[in-house]
C-alpha cells in the first residue's frame, strides 16, 4: 500500500470556457468539473490508477471536507482523515479553448497543532502496512514551517521511503530531514543550493550535489524540456513526446504517484523515471484535472526516452 499525506486538501473545481476569457465580464463556464484535490489526492489517483494500493490521509473539514471524502469515494480512493474544525478550501482552474489555465488558489483555513499530532499518531498506526509515503503541497495556517520535517522523521524512522512534493520554506525546513526523493523544478533547485542554475549541465550538477548531501533520488521538473533525476545509479535524462496539452494541472502529482509506485515495483531508476513521466504526460491529455488513463500511459511509454547524461565537472 501507498500512503499518501495532504496537510492542505480542496475542492478543485475546472472551469471549462467555450471563449476566451475577458477580464471584468461575466464569464458563462461551458463545463464544470469537480474532484477532490490538494496535490497528494491526485497522487492517490495517479496511485489507483496505475493498479496499486493506495490510501488517502491529511486534513478535512466542514462540508467542503464531507463533499471532499464523497468525491473520493466516487473516484474509490481510500481515505483515513483527521477531522479539523475550519472548512476545507476551493481551488479554481480556469481552461479555455488555447489551452491557456489560470488558476485560483485558496491558502487554505488555520489548522491547530493538536490536529497535526493527531495526524502523526494516525501515520504511526498506518505505517507497518506502507510500502511508501508520499507527502504533498502547501502547508496550512497554523502548523510550523517545520511540519513535513517531523512527518518525514515518523516515517524513515520505520524504514518506509518518503517523496517530499513541496516549495517554498516547506522544502526548505524539511531538507535536513533527508526524504527519500524530492521534486523541485529548475528555478527550485537553484534556490535550495543558493547558485545559478539554468543550463541543463548546471541542472545536473545542482541534482548531484543534492544527493550527495544524502537525498537518495532528486527528480528535477523540466516543464516540457521533461525531466532529470540524480541517484545511486548515476544522472538521467528523460524526454516525453510531443503532445496536445489539455489540462496540465496535476502532471506533476501524477508523476509523484507513479515515483511511488516504481519504487514499489522496485524497477530500476531510468525505468522509474520513464514510467512516471508517461503517466505524467498523459494526465496533460485528460480535462479533469489530475486524471489520466493507464492504456494512453502505456502508449507513451514507448515513445518516452531516459538516457544517462555524461558526468559533469
Amino acid at each position: 500500500m501507498i500512503l499518501t499525506i495532504t496537510l492542505n486538501t480542496s475542492i478543485d473545481k475546472a472551469y471549462r470556457l467555450a471563449s476566451p476569457l475577458v477580464e471584468g465580464t461575466v464569464m458563462r463556464v461551458a463545463e464544470c468539473i469537480d474532484n477532490a484535490g490538494g496535490k497528494g489526492l491526485n497522487v492517490s489517483r495517479s496511485v489507483l490508477t496505475c493498479g496499486e494500493k493506495v490510501l488517502a490521509t491529511g486534513f478535512a473539514g466542514g462540508n467542503n471536507g464531507r463533499l471532499l471524502c464523497e468525491l473520493l469515494d466516487r473516484d474509490g480512493v481510500p481515505h483515513d482523515f483527521v477531522t479539523v474544525e475550519n472548512e476545507t478550501r476551493c481551488c479554481i482552474n480556469i481552461l479555455e479553448p488555447s489551452g491557456r489555465s489560470t488558476e485560483f488558489l485558496e491558502p487554505g483555513r488555520e489548522v491547530g497543532e493538536d490536529a497535526l499530532a493527531e495526524l502523526e499518531d494516525r501515520v504511526a498506526a498506518l505505517l507497518p502496512e506502507a510500502d511508501a509515503v508520499t507527502i504533498s503541497g502547501s502547508i496550512p495556517r497554523g502548523l510550523p514551517v517545520g511540519a513535513y520535517a517531523q512527518l518525514i522523521t515518523l516515517v524513515k524512522a520505520q524504514g518506509v521511503p518518503c517523496i517530499l512534493d513541496t516549495s517554498g520554506d516547506a522544502l526548505m525546513a524539511s531538507l535536513d530531514a533527508l526524504p527519500t526523493v524530492i521534486k523541485p523544478n529548475a528555478d527550485e533547485i537553484a534556490q535550495i543550493l543558493g547558485e545559478r542554475a539554468g543550463s541543463l549541465d548546471e541542472l545536473a550538477r545542482a541534482a548531484r550535489t543534492m544527493h550527495e548531501r544524502g537525498i537518495e533520488n532528486v527528480v528535477v521538473s523540466l516543464g516540457g524540456s521533461g525531466a532529470l533525476m540524480a541517484c545511486s545509479e548515476g544522472v538521467f535524462r528523460g524526454t516525453a513526446p510531443q503532445i496536445e496539452v489539455v489540462n496540465p494541472v496535476g502532471a506533476g502529482d501524477t508523476m509523484v504517484g507513479a515515483l511511488a509506485v516504481g519504487m514499489k515495483r522496485q524497477l530500476d531508476a531510468p525505468e522509474r523515471l520513464r514510467f512516471a513521466m508517461a503517466c505524467a504526460t498523459a494526465n496533460c491529455m485528460s480535462a479533469s484535472t489530475g486524471h489520466f488513463e493507464l492504456e494512453i500511459a502505456e502508449g507513451l511509454l514507448a515513445q518516452t526516452v531516459v538516457e544517462p547524461m555524461a558526468p559533469v565537472a
